[in-house]
């Protein structure tokens, strides 16, 4: 039911977008963005389910108390079944389309505010709308102006309000008390735009449901429901790349960024997967986003990346975008050598005459530990210096 009903509103998420990671470049906004989308769809998803069968088990007993016949067991779960997948299901798909369009909108807006520095509030201007929405028409403000982090639409559900861009020459700011600012649903006080957010934290599903629950339900998916596929230029053809839904947001953009520069280095990389994070407590969930033979060195750890060449070696990958000159790897390669077998390092400032240092350093430290590769690449993405225990795929 989690995969279904993440996978039903991830296709109103590629709807109302517009694009999916399939036809957007991996370091554009709109990757980022639908990452976060995704990964809230998900987390919504796995509360939902939660909900669901928690319903189900209160089902089990009636008002009294006492255990229910099967038949009536079986209505009862029926009824929940419409409720929870067909009535509520299509309202969250709305407003995921809802969402995602706005969201997509958001990014124009920001790309494009020093031509269009103003936004208008505009509701669809008939009898449906509502009273708090009609409050909110015709407002003028900047695209910085913090009034857009809470009344950004959709301000409801079903809510068909939008937001226009308008250049200085049509735009009159709205002043402050010049309007009565309406309350609005808590759920649906923010910009989805900005946060990545279509179900805040605020819905009802999220009530009760334990963050752990919710991890474990997503990291208990089959890979196969769980990555998000993209595809990723290489030195001889394009890569594809499985993205878990569980991978760090915040170190995507630069596992990502190494990655791209890996992909060129080493052109017999046929197929990468970027892993998921797993919480020390989850630990026997990782067994299989990992090779079958492979033996974690702690499995508290998370790995990068697996990266496969051609049909059947395997590497295990921890990627580390540094600052600086190299002077200070070795405590990232140790770190490195508890996540993966093989660390790809990339430097910010190190130029070639600063390399016989690194080289003595990871010399040393392939010495001391089970790392079994160590790929050092520079600011502009080109090999500098790699070592290795064993002879390799290319």
């Amino acid at each position: 039911m989690l995969s279904a009903t993440a996978k039903t509103l991830l296709e109103g998420v590629y709807e109302g977008y517009g694009r999916d990671f399939v036809s957007v470049d991996w370091s554009t906004p709109d990757h980022a963005m639908l990452t976060r989308l995704s990964a809230n769809v998900f987390s919504f998803s796995a509360a939902k389910n939660y909900q669901q069968l928690r319903t189900m088990t209160d089902a089990l007993r009636d008002e009294e108390g006492n255990l229910r016949t099967f038949s009536d067991f079986r209505e009862q779960v029926s009824g929940i079944n419409e409720k929870f997948n067909r009535v509520w299901l299509q309202t969250e798909y709305d407003t995921a389309i809802a969402s995602a369009t706005q969201s997509a909108r958001w990014q124009e807006f920001r790309a494009q505010k020093e031509m269009f520095p103003f936004l208008r509030y505009q509701t669809a201007g008939d009898d449906s709308v509502r009273n708090e929405h009609r409050l909110l028409d015709g407002i003028v403000k900047h695209v910085d102006d913090p009034f857009w982090l809470t009344y950004y639409p959709p301000n409801g559900w079903h809510c068909r309000c939008e937001v226009i861009q308008v250049s200085d020459d049509d735009a009159q700011e709205t002043p402050e008390g010049s309007y009565k600012a309406p309350a609005v649903q808590s759920m649906f006080r923010t910009n989805v735009g900005n946060t990545g957010l279509i179900f805040p934290q605020g819905h009802p599903y999220y009530i009760g449901v334990p963050r752990s629950e919710i991890r474990q339900a997503i990291a208990y998916l089959p890979p196969e429901n769980a990555y998000l596929d993209l595809y990723m230029p290489g030195k001889r053809h394009n890569v594809l790349v499985h993205q878990h839904v569980m991978h760090g947001i915040e170190e995507l953009p630069s596992n990502l960024e190494v990655l791209s520069d890996l992909l060129q280095i080493k052109p017999g990389i046929t197929e990468a997967s970027l892993l998921p994070e797993i919480h020390p407590k989850d630990g026997g969930l990782k067994d299989k986003f990992y090779p079958d033979d492979w033996k974690f060195h702690n499995k508290d750890k998370n790995a990068d990346a697996l990266l496969i060449f051609g049909k059947k070696e395997k590497w295990v990958v921890d990627f580390k975008r540094l600052q600086g000159n190299g002077k200070h790897i070795a405590p990232h390669l140790e770190k490195a050598a508890q996540q993966a077998d093989y660390a790809v390092i990339k430097l910010s400032e190190i130029r070639e005459e600063g390399v016989d240092g690194i080289r003595r350093t990871v010399t040393r430290k392939m010495e001391s530990t089970t790392l079994k590769g160590v790929i050092v690449i520079d600011a502009d993405g080109r090999l500098l210096y790699e070592q290795y225990k064993n002879t390799i795929g290319d």
